[in-house]
């Protein structure tokens, strides 16, 4: 959740943004235990070898037949299809493209067989009518689109035929053969309806969005490189239901291997994510973690902030932005989230910023209106922009006009080292699904962001979920490493958040599976405040958290903990325990099965109703391997440690009443006790226990 506090400077709000605060192994779920950690995923991608590498284009003469073999004449070096049918490009075509203007029921498929099309004016290829386009790369041959135009494109404006390959129907890239597309424009591949990749060896390079499907991007098989040096590498941007009732807006991965370069956001949904397939390879570089990143041509961020009294879900909001000589440009403003200021609720809106214009002017028109500067709800009479504020708030409409201020809208924590843009590995508007395949991110945003709240065209808001089930999950990210804003859940698989500001976070985070690795340099595991009362559930699997010393929680929930499963093992948080630790959380930690060893700060210790506890504090734990076994020697954890810590409580469902234990390193017993009561040992100077800690 976001919260907003008003400071008044001059004649200027300042808004601040917080966010919430190799041994074997047996995973299994409520009362069995995980005895032994997994190995961590490995943190490095095997990526694809770039196909262009070595290759030249085609020099013969360009020609475009039907399926008989007779010649397609072109008008100029426009060739225009108008039917159904199998096409087959082949040669060199400079300065010219191929049109598909057929029935909208006709599918037509052009075979690109040793072809390299180009043009500095317009798309290379266009698709204005048919039911859908096919492009294939015929098996072992080479051929590359090339959009050369120059100049600053408006926002996604189809009449402009943004993409080098551009349709207005269904679209598909398939075959056995190679196919490089390069966008010097905007988008590199683009449709306002459905894009499917098959198969193909493809490589995307673009400045603006790599790959572009308004309703829908599906990746079944292939090798695919996106590049996007300004924008996203892919994306969707409608999130209605479609006449057959079928959802639009979901990026979905099933087969292949997809490399990511991006500037801004690697996946960019406007409704679902989803990763799927045990073959399926995903690897995301966002911002400074890709080698073709563009970071002078990223503006950042800019900010709507509408009042709920004036926001209404049957407008829109435009920004024209302008220079005083020259014609400007729209870009409509998306929701982002809800802002607070003190009590008070403000609809935050998200402005994709073009650079090299110096007003601005805000448009309030009705839903799906085109604006066009002189019919609208209300409108500002034309601001210049200020550099140094990075939103504005609308304060007022009245007689059609808009009355603001220019405001500041920063993060009061978070990670200082995130960039000023959105530059997200994968995010979704609704939810992100991982059940199988290989998913690696490095990004300087967040590393999975569902986000829930957002108004979506199906009439519905986002849920905020983030579900995963199978896989291989490795997370660098600036930020948080798995953010949802709802729901995250985590029952398979493999998650490693080998770096992040906060590993997890959510309103309501389940555990109940898998192995997950988190490293955060703020809090490990966090539980914010959301729709219902923050929880961390961890019913089975094992679950490994690392933070540094200092004020640091590694696991931290606004509400409760619980665990019923599992071996947990924590190991961050101040010394202090008082105002940071181990564990801390506002409500209560209940403990009714599985085992969990907290290291670190002594902050909340087990409610009563827990499962048997040993504390203690003053010992000294470092780095190794240890061994948590009974009297008889049967192993109850084993684990490792990376630092020293001088604190430590257990709770497991094995400590019974009566037995004797033993933790020891590399075979030295540490510490050893008998557990005569359902608590033994203190905090001591260690901080307080029982969900005393003061949370966040």
């Amino acid at each position: 959740m976001k919260k907003l506090t008003i400071f008044t400077l001059i004649l200027a709000l300042v808004f601040i943004l917080a966010s919430c605060g190799n041994a074997s192994s047996t995973s299994t779920q409520n009362s069995q235990t995980v005895t032994a950690a997994p190995t961590a995923a490995a943190t490095e991608a095997e990526v694809l070898d770039d196909p262009s590498s070595g290759q030249s284009e085609t020099t013969s003469d360009f020609t475009l037949t039907d399926a008989d073999g007779n010649a397609v004449t072109p008008s100029g070096t426009t060739y225009t299809i108008t039917s159904a049918g199998e096409y087959t490009a082949t040669g060199k075509l400079d300065g010219g493209q191929i049109v598909v203007d057929a029935s909208s029921s006709d599918k037509v498929v052009i075979n690109l067989s040793g072809a390299s099309i180009s043009n500095s004016t317009d798309a290379p290829i266009v698709a204005l009518e048919a039911s859908k386009v096919e492009i294939k790369a015929k098996n072992d041959t080479y051929n590359t689109i090339t959009d050369s135009r120059t100049g600053t494109p408006s926002d996604d404006d189809d009449s402009e035929n943004n993409g080098a390959i551009y349709a207005e129907c269904d679209l598909e890239l398939s075959g056995k053969g190679t196919l490089i597309v390069t966008s010097s424009y905007d988008n590199g591949v683009k449709t306002s309806d459905d894009l499917e990749i098959k198969n193909i060896t493809l490589k995307v390079t673009a400045v603006g969005n790599a790959l572009k499907g308004n309703d829908s991007v599906t990746v079944e098989s292939g090798s695919v490189i996106l590049i996007s040096t300004s924008g996203d590498g892919i994306k969707t941007s409608n999130s209605d239901l479609s006449s057959k009732g079928n959802q639009r807006g979901t990026v979905t991965i099933s087969g292949g291997q997809v490399d990511v370069y991006s500037a801004c956001d690697g996946i960019d949904a406007s409704y679902d994510v989803v990763i799927s397939g045990d073959d399926t390879v995903v690897n995301v570089f966002t911002s400074d973690y890709s080698d073709y990143a563009d970071d002078a041509n990223v503006s950042g961020e800019l900010y709507l902030i509408v009042g709920q009294s004036i926001y209404k879900s049957t407008y829109d909001y435009y920004a024209y932005f302008y220079n005083e000589e020259s014609d400007g440009t729209w870009v409509k403003c998306t929701y982002d989230s809800m802002v607070y200021s003190g009590r008070t609720a403000y609809y935050g809106l998200s402005i994709k910023q073009p650079s090299g214009y110096e007003n601005v002017i805000f448009n309030i028109v009705t839903k799906d209106q085109t604006p066009d500067g002189v019919t609208y709800v209300a409108s500002t009479s034309g601001e210049k922009m200020n550099t140094s504020l990075n939103a504005y708030l609308i304060t007022g409409v009245s007689s059609s006009l808009i009355s603001g201020d220019w405001v500041q809208l920063t993060t009061s924590s978070g990670s200082s080292s995130k960039t000023t843009y959105s530059s997200k590995g994968v995010k979704a508007a609704n939810s992100i699904t991982v059940s199988g395949g290989a998913l690696t991110i490095k990004c300087m945003d967040d590393g999975l962001h569902a986000n829930m709240g957002d108004e979506l065209e199906n009439g519905s808001v986002g849920v905020g979920d983030i579900t995963i089930s199978g896989g291989t999950v490795t997370i660098t990210a600036a930020d948080d490493g798995i953010h949802a804003d709802n729901i995250l859940t985590i029952s398979g698989g493999s998650v490693n958040v080998a770096k992040s500001h906060e590993g997890l976070e959510g309103n309501v985070i389940n555990l109940s599976g898998g192995a997950v690795y988190v490293y955060g340099e703020d809090d490990g595991i966090n539980a914010c405040k959301g729709n219902t009362t923050p929880l961390i559930n961890i019913t089975g699997g094992y679950v490994d958290i690392t933070t540094p010393s200092g004020d640091t929680d590694a696991v931290d929930s606004n509400g409760n903990i619980t665990i019923s499963g599992g071996l947990t093992v924590v190991k961050g948080g101040s010394s202090s325990g008082s105002f940071s630790g181990s564990i801390d959380v506002d409500g209560t930690v209940k403990v009714t099965g599985g085992t969990i060893l907290a290291f670190g700060g002594i902050c909340s210790t087990p409610a009563s109703g827990s499962v048997n506890t040993y504390i203690s504090s003053g010992t000294s734990f470092t780095a190794g391997d240890y061994t948590l076994a009974d009297s008889n020697g049967s192993v109850i954890a084993s684990f490792t440690l990376s630092s020293s810590y001088s604190s430590v409580w257990i709770s497991s469902e094995q400590l019974t009443l009566g037995s004797s234990f033993t933790l020891s390193r590399a075979g030295t017993t540490v510490l050893s006790w008998t557990q005569s009561q359902s608590t033994v040992g203190s905090a001591g100077n260690a901080g307080g226990f029982g969900g005393m800690g003061r949370g966040r």
